[in-house]
């Protein structure tokens, strides 16, 4: 079977972004934290903040703007015409935090002007022996975001999102820390539909899977079967972060605090006490092909 072509992004900044070594994205993204504003603490986004990776319903649904159709529902004709229509010219995108999230989506694709790129498919299944970590770093957004690592025997809770260009465009500008690569050997099992998915992309985290005592630690948000690490709440992640970073007294209030109030100095220190504890994941993976002249 013919391998499916990369999702067509061509806007030459993004490229140019998605293409950086690991030097040039350090650069690139102590840059970009160095101009973070000073913010007030704002308790009631702390308190949402914690309820990463958000809402979304238990089965594979259909976006249309800001109404989420569940695929379950349809009838088994429709069913079949829907899964067909949405997945014969998108690609699928494997999502294991926020990007399968219903209000998460909604917002990232709102301004896109064409209908088609405020509707989508996401399928929801298991994808097998992998597991959904933790980005090793202080939260940039008040919460410290998913990341792969490879977990023979586990089965975790995910989906794929079947995206336009546009789509696909706008969610590679949005996770600034990642690349988009293909999955080699993923294998996701789809609950709502007969279908086989034979290639599927995957925003990979430029800095691994954060570790506790030389091993990555899950997200409790997450649902899997047969999952050797342990599970940490968001509420328990930014405790751990902050004791590391902060202080053994410290809490997750505190580095949300401390964050706001002083965001280049508290990634400093991210730098130093957090990147070591990273694991880059280990499943096959290729990256989007650097476009020629990068």
């Amino acid at each position: 079977m013919s391998r499916r072509e990369w999702p067509p992004i061509v806007e030459p900044e993004l490229l140019e972004r998605l293409a950086l070594d690991d030097e040039g994205f350090v650069a690139f993204f102590l840059n970009l934290v160095d101009a973070w504003p000073r913010r007030e603490f704002d308790p009631a986004a702390f308190e949402h903040a914690l309820g990463y990776p958000w809402e979304r319903p238990l089965g594979s649904y259909v976006l249309k703007g800001e109404r989420a159709e569940l695929v379950g529902d349809l009838d088994p004709a429709a069913r079949e015409s829907t899964v067909a229509a949405f997945t014969e010219d998108r690609h699928p995108i494997l999502s294991f935090g926020a990007n399968a999230s219903p209000s998460r989506l909604a917002t990232k694709f709102a301004h896109l002007p064409g209908e088609a790129d405020r509707e989508l498919l996401v399928l929801t299944g298991e994808l097998l022996d992998l597991d959904v970590g933790a980005v090793p770093s202080v939260p940039l957004a008040g919460y410290i975001p998913a990341s792969l690592f490879a977990s023979p025997g586990t089965a975790v809770r995910a989906a794929v999102i079947w995206v336009t260009p546009a789509q696909v465009t706008q969610l590679a500008w949005s996770e600034m820390t990642y690349r988009l690569g293909r999955l080699e050997e993923a294998r996701f099992e789809v609950d709502d539909a007969d279908l086989e998915i034979d290639d599927v992309f995957a925003f990979v985290a430029r800095l691994g899977a954060f570790c506790v005592d030389g091993d990555p630690v899950a997200l409790a948000a997450v649902p899997a079967r047969n999952r050797a690490a342990a599970a940490l709440t968001q509420l328990e992640l930014l405790d751990t972060v902050a004791r590391l970073v902060l202080g053994p007294e410290a809490s997750a209030e505190g580095l949300i605090r401390a964050s706001c109030e002083d965001m280049p100095g508290v990634m400093a220190r991210s730098m130093e006490r957090l990147w070591p504890r990273a694991q880059q994941l280990s499943s096959p993976w290729t990256p989007l092909p650097r476009p020629a002249g990068t």
